[in-house]
Formats: C-alpha cells, structure tokens, sequence
C-alpha cells in the first residue's frame, strides 16, 4: 500500500521546526554513564569498511548518530519500478501510472542529493538539498521506499495494450499525488511505501565482540616498566623498605597520543551493519569505550601481598603510576610481580526510523588484567644487624 509522503509534513514546515525536530534525541534505554550518553545527535552520512577502528575522544565530548542511509558516496533506495500498463478496448483510452525509485546520495561533508528518474528510467535528475533540509528525504528513507510517480497516457492498439505516443506522460503530481509541503529547486513530488529500518535492540553481540576482545583491548593498554629502589642491581635491606615502581603505563590508539592509567581513557568505533532489504541501507552503530585503571595487586615473593602503609621518603619523589614499598623480614632473593586491572564500560548509539538509541552494554567485556614480572629482586642483611632485628 502506497501513500503520498505529503501527509507526513506540517503545513507549517520549515526550516526552524525542522531544526526543532531533529535536534530531540529519542529518550534511550540503558544506564546513564559519565557525560551525556542518554542523547546522541542524528547526522548525515555514514562510513562503511572502517568497523572497529578505534579513535580516542574527550570524555564528554558529544556522540553524533549517522542516520541509517547508503554509505557516503553510493546512491541508495529501493531497486523496483512499480505499476504499468494492462490491456484494453482496442482504440480506447488509456493511462496507467508508474512509479519509480528514487535515490539517495550523501556526499562527502554530509551533502544531500535525491537522485529523481527520468520517466523512461535510463537516467536520473540530481536535486541538491539546502542545509536546513538536507536531513527530510534521510529520515523518509529511513522509513519508506521513496518514488517518483509518472502517468502515462495514450490507446489501446488492436491488440489491446497500451501504447503511448512520444512524450505521452506527465508527472504524476499533484495529480493524483499532492506535491510535498516542500520546495528544493522546485516542487518534490513523492509517493512512498512503508520499508522501516528498526533495530530496537542494536546489534547482536556476535558482531561486535571480534572488536573488542582482549587481543584488540591490550593494544589500548601500555601496561609500563618495572623498576625498584634500591635500583637494581643494587639490593634491598631486610627490616627496610624497598620500593618498587611502574612507570610509563598508559593509554593509547596505536599511533595516537599516550595518556597516563592515572586518568580513564575514551575510544570510539563504528560497526556499518546493511539492512539487507535491496535498498542498500545501513544502520550505523557507534561505539564509546571506557577504560579505566581499577588498581593493583602485588606479590612480593615472601608470601605476602600487602604493601607497607607508605613509601618510604626516598621513594616518595620518583615519578611513577604505581608505586608500593614492601618490608622484607629475611635475607633473600624474591620474585617480584605486579598485577594491574582494568575495567572496560561500552555505550551503544544508533539511529533508525524510531530515532536515536542509547544502551550501556553492562558485562560486555570483562575486566582485564596484565601482569608484570616476575622480577628477581636481592634482599641482603645489612652487615651488623641481626636476621629479624630493628
């Protein structure tokens, strides 16, 4: 069942109610987070080949949610011609209506082109959209197959098909079909069918694990060195306490700036998922990823996981991101490790035909932990004073 696209319009379309509309974000599902992940601002074309490709961002620096559409740069829409002739009354009059599909373009910085058919279908007329409407014919597309309505008229011949003289049609606006309550370089002339792009639960986990497993999590993940002091090769002494340091251990996209474990890191990524329906569609389904250092767990080597209450002063001027002291009580050689954790929070966004989405993927990813060492650290008695003495 076709409709003309008219009724979906206000009278009082324009430019400022457009700007309205399409700048309150759906109310979203999920867990608030840090910033202002419940809203997601809809925009204008989407990448395809780039999934999983990991870019930092600020922590609170807005998300915005490509529209589900073709990706940027290929005509999208439905493939079909609909109506044509049928047979009658030799000599008598005839017409019949044919609808054609109507593309879509974006282009790179987010331009709009509808792609209009010529009435014999072998080409097609561009009308570029202005700024302020650039985004009506995305959200119709998201939500109908859009066509151009042409009517054609002639006789029947002696066989009884239609046969229409050269030029024999005319645009099948405003009649039968009301013209859009619109105007981009003249009247747009629709007529539409219901084709909705709904995904209300986003993507399926399959297809978004491959990006985020541990294997991809760890190159985010500079885990640091491992240092002491007394620096080695020097020992510690038993009954006073020996630091020990990691240093360097930080946060970054794989040719991308580095930023200490002492401050949580924000990525972002796009999985283009196709609709799969013929139209060339695709939801575009972002990604921010949190991670954050959730502390460490030390192994001394002598059985003991506590580090002393504090450092010592000597250690307390070296520039570390984890630093503990640890009291030996005997004279020894121990293995030292160090085992950092982090946690992992993914939000989701996407647009489709019912708006913009939130989710927090709670339990996603697991925490991830790495571990340093182990390291031999020498601990002597100092000459003089006894095993176990002050």
């Amino acid at each position: 069942m076709r409709r003309a696209v008219t009724s979906r319009f206000a009278a009082a379309l324009g430019a400022a109610l457009l700007a309205m509309t399409w700048a309150s974000p759906a109310s979203a599902s999920g867990v608030p987070g840090n910033g202002d992940v419940n809203a997601c601002t809809p925009t204008v074309g989407g990448q395809v080949g780039n999934d999983g490709q990991l870019t930092a961002v600020q922590e609170n620096a807005g998300v915005n949610c490509p529209l589900a559409s073709g990706p940027t740069g290929t005509p999208y829409g439905p493939g079909n011609t609909q109506g044509g002739p049928g047979r009658g009354q030799p000599g008598a009059s005839c017409s019949y209506e044919v609808d054609r599909p109507v593309k879509i373009l974006i282009g790179s910085g987010g331009s709009v082109t509808e792609l209009d058919p010529t009435p014999n279908g072998d080409g097609y007329t561009p009308i570029g959209y202005p700024a302020d409407l650039k985004k009506v014919p995305v959200v119709e597309a998201e939500q109908f197959n859009i066509y151009l309505p042409y009517i054609f008229k002639g006789k029947y011949d002696q066989n009884g098909f239609c046969t229409v003289p050269n030029p024999g049609f005319q645009l099948g606006c405003p009649t039968p079909h009301p013209f859009t309550n619109f105007v981009v370089a003249g009247n747009i002339c629709w007529v539409t069918e219901p084709n909705a792009v709904r995904r209300p639960n986003g993507l399926i986990p399959g297809r978004i694990l491959p990006y985020l497993d541990r294997a991809h999590l760890l190159q985010l993940i500079d885990p640091g060195t491992f240092s002491s002091l007394p620096a080695d090769p020097n020992p510690g002494l038993v009954d006073i306490g020996t630091c020990f340091f990691v240093s360097g251990a930080s946060f970054q996209v794989p040719g991308g700036a580095r930023r200490s474990i002492q401050q949580p890191a924000d990525f972002q990524m796009t999985i283009a998922d196709p609709v799969n329906d013929g139209t060339g569609r695709y939801v575009f389904y972002v990604f921010r990823i949190e991670l954050a250092f959730q502390g460490a767990d030390w192994e001394f080597g002598d059985g003991s996981t506590q580090p002393d209450p504090g450092l010592p002063a000597a250690c307390t001027g070296i520039p570390a991101d984890i630093a503990a002291s640890h009291t030996y009580r005997t004279y020894g050689t121990y293995d030292v490790s160090v085992t950092e954790h982090y946690g992992v929070t993914v939000d989701e966004y996407w647009s489709d035909a019912d708006g913009q989405h939130h989710l927090r993927l709670d339990g996603l990813v697991p925490p991830i932990s790495i571990t340093l060492g182990p390291y031999p650290k020498p601990i002597i008695q100092e000459e003089g004073v006894p095993v176990g003495g002050a």
